[in-house]
């Protein structure tokens, strides 16, 4: 009878009452911190465009062509510099005077503004200036995030420990956590006045203005006692 009973418990097979122990009730808190970081934008970016319309696609392409290298020419002849193509399209207007648009998009970037800018005037003597922009360094952007998350964790916890002393515990214990991260952008204007004349009479180099961000973490914690 023994044997038998303590199969049916192994088994967990109905006809024996099992005793149920509740589970104590944990107090949970949510909440969040969040802190921020920021640095300078050096790095300058400039969205230029060659394009050509009228009726002859081939005609057009090696006009798109002969531009883009003339530009590549130029700018390889300015150490620090690095540029890509950034999209090469041709399509169809339905105009009757130019029925054919190629278009070739250029994007060009450097971390030595006092470089790009000057060359930006030569280039938009047969390149359209679509727009320019400063960014961050991305392992700068990527450094003070990382210091940022660890900040925002070591001040979770010592916020957990608060919250639960606020309500009378001696304790906490971390439940879930959630890291978010959301880079807010500070605008500027661009010097894009000053690149109007073919070339530029030396060196104008601008203000990139801050890139600020923040890293929210957030989640709950258990109070013990």
């Amino acid at each position: 009878m023994r044997r038998t009973h303590i199969l049916w418990l192994l088994l967990g097979l109905p006809g024996l009452a099992v005793a149920k122990v509740p589970l104590p009730t944990l107090t949970s808190v949510n909440f969040h911190v969040t802190t921020h970081y920021r640095m300078p934008r050096t790095v300058l970016h400039a969205d230029l465009q060659a394009e050509a319309s009228g009726r002859s696609p081939a005609k057009l392409a090696a006009m798109v062509n002969q531009d883009v290298s003339w530009a590549k020419a130029r700018l390889q002849s300015v150490p620090g510099i690095t540029w890509r193509s950034a999209g090469y399209q041709t399509q169809a207007t339905g105009q009757t005077g130019a029925p054919w648009l190629v278009r070739e998009d250029l994007a060009v970037q450097s971390s030595d503004p006092a470089a790009l800018l000057p060359l930006m005037g030569t280039l938009q003597s047969r390149l359209h200036l679509v727009g320019m922009q400063y960014t961050a360094r991305s392992a700068a952007v990527h450094k003070a995030l990382r210091t940022a998350e660890l900040r925002g964790l070591r001040r979770y916890r010592k916020q957990a420990q608060q919250n639960c002393a606020a309500l009378g515990y001696h304790g906490a214990r971390l439940g879930q956590v959630f890291i978010n991260t959301n880079v807010v952008p500070l605008a500027r204007p661009m010097p894009v006045m000053a690149l109007a004349a073919r070339v530029v009479p030396g060196p104008v180099v601008g203000r990139g203005g801050t890139e600020r961000g923040r890293v929210v973490v957030g989640g709950n914690a258990y109070c013990e006692r």
